[in-house]
């Protein structure tokens, strides 16, 4: 006896409206709960109007994606489509329904140039289950589906269109009842293109290979002008320790109930207490703090193609080393001596392959700049507290707040696990700092040594129902926008270099931003050019060099003791 298989006839057009209002209805629900949520006005009737008005942008946006995608693909290719189409909307929809994550452009780039194994450590079993049921079961649903014979191709492409059609009449209807409330939630970001899975996926990726295409293109020189301003007694060696995912409230520094600063503290240095990040991703903060465009100004687009910080450093006649344990220098260091430690499987460094604690970056590095004779500007890119496994970036010596989360699936642990874990990481990135400072000292009989710090961007650890980084700008709380940064300043560099360590201090009370860190390592490298910015150099002002043109501030022309 044969067992029936199990399968069932639609025409091309109830497929796509099956797919669609499955896709609406349970992986785009954070973008419906949003639009739910929105500031409400007039009467109940309105506002389920409203709602339904949102739930048709959704369903409009990802029928037109499968839409346009079944005029390329014909019989059982259609089936692939929709089954493809929602195995992508459950798995992205998963994290935009509780971590609030929102997948444009910016947050697709930061996920294609994050390390593999940070990319693992989102997998769990919640996560699993959720694909399994919102995504793979109607996916074999669909593959289930036996498609109708249409009378005509002809006849089969204009269906779509006669309902897509339909669908925008009643959505353009629905908006034009409601339109200032409509108007609100799109300035407020609660529902827009950006918002809907899959098609912002799908979207956001054909950007980001045309971007990459742009890579490809050769950049536009910068600093050809960059030469050293003047010597001192000894070369320069400035240390920038590139941070990653710190924000500025959990700082003890910063006033933070915890001391999790105890090595910055006793160091001394010069810690800004309010400094904007330049994006909350690396994939964005980190092409953008090292162009010099600015926040504003800065495009990737415009980072692609312009050469950056490093090649004018280079330029101006100093080394650069950059040394890195998380998922690179994101197109920046091309003319850098780069040294990438993430694979590494040291035991000392790595209680597994590839997941290493940051203190490996120091490892050796004495040894390789004893051999320097010039000046020099390293960067140590950390991993720093990069979630959502944030147990794993400390050795179990620094898990001086317990209990702690100890799951990747961060957003099913008590906030005070969270934090716990979050607040261990940010103790040992403030170790690793100290153990830099402490290698600088020890290289003074060789170097005039300095060293700035600052983190790429801030975390989210549930407040409002945020997990993670990686939102839109315009929408982003300032856990996500705002981060540590602290300068170190040997006596005898500032000594040599003529500077007002008093001046210095006062300087930390004035808000900052990643835009001043250009200019300022330029400043600390004594490197002369156009691109460099007084303005923009945060020491500037405490510089007690002569200058004989009488403009405070301005490198050029210069007159050093």
């Amino acid at each position: 006896m044969t067992v029936p298989r199990f399968s069932f006839e639609l025409t091309r057009l109830q497929l796509m409206l099956a797919t669609t209002l499955w896709i609406s209805l349970l992986p785009n629900l954070a973008t419906l709960r949003a639009f739910a949520a929105a500031p409400s006005a007039g009467d109940g009737l309105s506002m389920v109007f409203f709602v339904f008005g949102g739930w048709l942008f959704v369903f409009v946006v990802t029928f037109a994606l499968i839409a346009a995608l079944s005029a390329l693909f014909w019989g059982r290719s259609l089936r692939w489509v929709c089954a493809a189409m929602l195995v992508l909307a459950a798995t992205f929809g998963y994290f935009s329904l509780f971590l609030g994550t929102q997948f444009d452009k910016t947050m697709i780039l930061n996920m294609m140039q994050t390390h593999p194994g940070e990319t693992l450590e989102l997998i769990h079993l919640r996560l699993l289950l959720w694909v399994a049921v919102v995504g793979v079961l109607p996916a074999w649903l669909v593959w289930r589906v036996r498609l109708k014979s249409s009378p005509s191709r002809l006849r089969a492409v204009f269906a779509p269109v006669l309902t897509l059609v339909a669908l925008v009449s009643l959505m353009g209807a629905s908006i034009f009842a409601l339109y200032p409330r409509y108007a609100s939630a799109a300035r407020n970001r609660a529902i827009t293109f950006d918002t809907v899975a899959p098609a912002n996926v799908l979207a956001a990726s054909v950007h980001q290979a045309a971007m990459a295409y742009r890579s490809a293109t050769v950049r536009a020189p910068r600093g050809l002008d960059a030469h050293q301003a003047y010597a001192i007694k000894k070369p320069r060696l400035v240390v920038f320790v590139l941070g990653e995912t710190a924000r500025a409230q959990n700082q003890g520094l910063n006033g933070y109930e915890r001391d999790t600063t105890p090595r910055m503290r006793a160091a001394g240095g010069y810690y800004f207490a309010d400094t904007e990040s330049c994006g909350t991703a690396t994939a964005i903060s980190v092409p953008c703090l090292f162009s010099g465009f600015g926040r504003e100004a800065f495009t990737l687009n415009k980072g692609l193609a312009n050469e950056t910080l490093i090649d004018v450093v280079v330029r101006g006649g100093a080394r650069v080393l950059w040394r890195d344990n998380d998922s690179g220098c994101k197109g920046v260091c091309a003319k850098a001596d780069v040294i990438d430690l993430t694979g590494s499987s040291d035991p000392r460094w790595c209680p597994e392959k590839g997941e290493c604690f940051d203190e490996m970056l120091l490892d050796g590095l004495e040894k390789k700049l004893r051999e320097a004779s010039r000046d020099t500007l390293v960067v140590l890119h950390l991993k720093g507290s990069h979630g959502p496994a944030y147990y794993k970036r400390y050795p179990p010596a620094f898990e001086k707040f317990a209990p702690t989360c100890r799951s990747s699936d961060i957003a099913s642990c008590d906030p005070q696990t969270i934090r716990n874990s979050y607040d261990n990481s940010i103790l040992y990135t403030d170790h690793v700092l100290g153990e830099t400072v402490t290698l600088l000292q020890r290289l003074s009989d060789q170097f005039a040594t300095a060293m700035l710090y600052a983190s790429d961007h801030g975390e989210s650890l549930g407040e409002s129902g945020l997990y993670l980084h990686g939102m839109p700008y315009a929408l982003a709380p300032k856990e996500q926008t705002r981060v540590p940064m602290y300068a170190w300043v040997s006596p005898q560099f500032a000594r040599m270099e003529n500077w007002d360590t008093a001046c210095m201090a006062g300087l930390t009370r004035t808000p900052r931003r990643h835009d001043h860190i250009y200019s300022t390592l330029l400043g600390f490298m004594e490197i002369e050019t156009a691109e460099y910015k007084h303005d923009l150099d945060i020491f500037d002002p405490c510089d007690g060099g002569a200058n004989p043109a009488g403009t405070p501030g301005d490198m050029r022309g210069r007159k050093k003791p």
